[in-house]
Formats: structure tokens, sequence, C-alpha cells
């Protein structure tokens, strides 16, 4: 079992302030680089089809290679993210998943109707939880003493319904049948949790805290949710059909986030922040554009008491420093040398006093 709380005191007790919100000297701040003298006796796992990535055997020589090569500063550490893909749990109640891209997980539709989702049960001796959870075990067993294991990526809701019938077929029915829609989510939220809590036991007793994807850490149950159809609805469908699950699902967790993708996401803020338990949203803004630029949203989500995080530059670090409240802050950040990583913790300790 990795005593990760005992083993680095300082990490946990800073992310149990951002959860809290309570006051600290600066953000946290999850800081990685290349290492300075890395091991390069590790060798990179080899993979020379797609589909075997992942193999536990692959996914193991993968986090051995990252260790032996990147650096932790800061609330940093060793994190492995078990990706069999955005939505995994729709491979485990009836889909399938295709691994044949080396930089992508497909979810083939499988369902006619909307209308039959209520039928589908969770399969967790099914093939393919059988195979996220032999790699999670694996992880746990061969390199649990070295990095923080990851939940893999169950999914959202919605999105698990979009890859079901299809995103076009999904957005027609919102449109046209919006109780079985209501019906297929109210349907698809236990099962959801019956996932997570099938994977949440394989932590038990042997990691002394959880993290899912992204790299926020949490003593009990975190998840970062989703709902990555939110680009394509308006807030009332949101509000209607999609956000009451997202509730009750932070209820079934200790420190909840969300996952904020992409353009015209923003309408949504407002009905993400009425629901009770959300402690986190992440910010992913459009591809090249700094999170920065959308610093009044990401304001008023702190006002609301709820912490915000995203990935930055080492540069933009300052002015997120001089902009937001450090309490509620949690930045994300690749530098190209564990120098620069030292002296940015330092700099930051002095933005965060001016």
């Amino acid at each position: 079992m990795i005593k990760f709380c005992e083993k680095h005191p300082q990490i946990c007790e800073r992310f149990d302030r951002f959860w809290a919100g309570a006051d600290t000297d600066r953000p946290l701040l999850f800081i990685t680089s290349p290492k300075d003298e890395p091991d390069t006796s590790v060798p990179p796992p080899d993979v020379a089809d797609p589909r075997d990535r992942i193999l536990p055997e692959n996914m193991v020589a993968q986090a051995r290679y990252r260790v032996a090569r990147t650096a932790y500063l800061a609330e940093g550490y060793a994190h492995f993210f078990v990706n069999f893909g955005p939505g995994a749990l729709h491979a485990c109640i009836g889909g399938d998943a295709d691994f044949s891209s080396p930089d992508t997980t497909w979810f083939p539709e499988f369902l006619s109707d909307i209308e039959e989702f209520p039928s589908l049960q969770f399969h967790p001796d099914g093939k393919w939880w059988t195979a996220i959870m032999a790699a999670t075990n694996a992880l746990l067993d061969e390199v649990g003493e070295e990095v923080v294991v990851s939940f893999t990526d169950i999914g959202g809701v919605a999105d698990i319904l979009a890859s079901a019938v299809g995103t076009n077929q999904l957005l027609m029915d919102i449109l046209d049948r919006p109780a079985a829609v209501k019906a297929a989510v109210e349907h698809c939220h236990p099962l959801w949790i019956e996932a997570y809590e099938a994977n949440y036991t394989a932590f038990v007793g042997r990691q002394d805290v959880t993290t899912p994807w992204w790299p926020i850490l949490s003593r009990g149950r975190t998840y970062m949710t989703q709902c990555d159809l939110n680009s394509m609805i308006s807030p009332k469908v949101f509000s209607h059909l999609f956000v009451g699950e997202l509730g009750e699902t932070y209820k079934a967790l200790d420190d909840g986030a969300y996952h904020l993708d992409g353009v015209g996401t923003e309408v949504h803020v407002p009905a993400l922040l009425a629901q009770e338990g959300l402690k986190c949203i992440q910010w992913v803004p459009e591809p090249g554009v700094s999170a920065l630029v959308h610093r009044r949203m990401l304001r008023e989500i702190q006002e609301a008491g709820v912490g915000v995080t995203f990935l930055i530059k080492p540069e933009e670090v300052e002015e997120a420093c001089r902009e937001f409240d450090p309490r509620r802050l949690f930045l994300n950040v690749e530098c190209e040398s564990e120098v620069q990583a030292k002296e940015l913790i330092e700099n930051t300790l002095r933005w965060c006093e001016a």
C-alpha cells in the first residue's frame, strides 16, 4: 500500500486546504519538468500495435518510463491515468471499444433507439471492465509505491448516451422525445455509480488517496465529472435533463469536480454552481487560447465558493497569482527544466505576497 499522505503530508495538506477554500500562502501547484538526471536505463514500452497500449504490462512500463524521466515539484506527484478512452462505461454496459488508433479510443454506437437504454446493465465480469481492472491492479501491485493510480475515465452520463445511440440521434431525441432521454439518464446514473464503486474498491487498503485523469487528489472519493454534450445544448436543456444527475453524483463524492470544456460551455456555469457538493471546476478553453482570457468567468466561479483549475504556461503564473484567489486556485504547469520549476515556486510565493 502506498501511504501517500504519510510520505507526502505537505501535498495532502495543500489539497485539503484547496478543497476547503482555506487560507494559503500560494495556489496549489502541480508542476512537472524533465528530470535533470533522468534514469535512461528504463526503456519505453514496446507497443507496436496501438491496441496493446492497454495491456497491463505496457501500462506498467509506461508508468516506470515516465517516473524515470519526469521531475515532480511543489504539489506535483507521480500520477498515472488508467486510460481506456473517454467514457469507458460505454464498453461495460453492452457496447464495444476500438483501440486501433494510437491516440484515440472509439466507442461505436450499439443501440438503435434511446428507449432501449433502460434495459442495459453494468457488466463487471465483462471483457472491458475485466481489462480495466487488470491494468489497475497491475499498476497498484507493481508500481503502487511510485505512482498514484487513477480511476479510469468512466465518462459522463450524457456522453455515454451519445456514444450509445450517436450524438446526432441523441440531439434529435432531446428535441422530440425528452421524456425518453430523461428515463435513459435516470437509468444510466446508477450504472455510473456502480462502476465508480467497483473502480474505487481497487484502491481500498492499497492507496490512501484517489485521483481521476486530471491530477486532483483527495483523501476520500473524488472524480472529474463531465458533460461534453454541453457544447451542443442550451442551458435550459442542460438544467432539465442532465444537471440533476451531476448533483446526485456530488452527493456520493467527498470532493467533486467538473470538466468544463470548450467554446459555448460557459453558459452552463450558473447551473453547475447551483449543485451542492461541487468543489472545483476544471476549465479547458478552445485550443491555442489561454485560460486567463476567461478570467471573469473563473473569478465568478471562485466567488461562488468553488475552486478552479487549468493548465497554464510558466510565464502566465504571475498574472494568475494576481488575478485570482489563491485559496481556490490549482494550476497545472509544465516547465522546461527543474531550475525553472524551482524558481517558479519561489516567485509564486513572492507574487502572492504583493
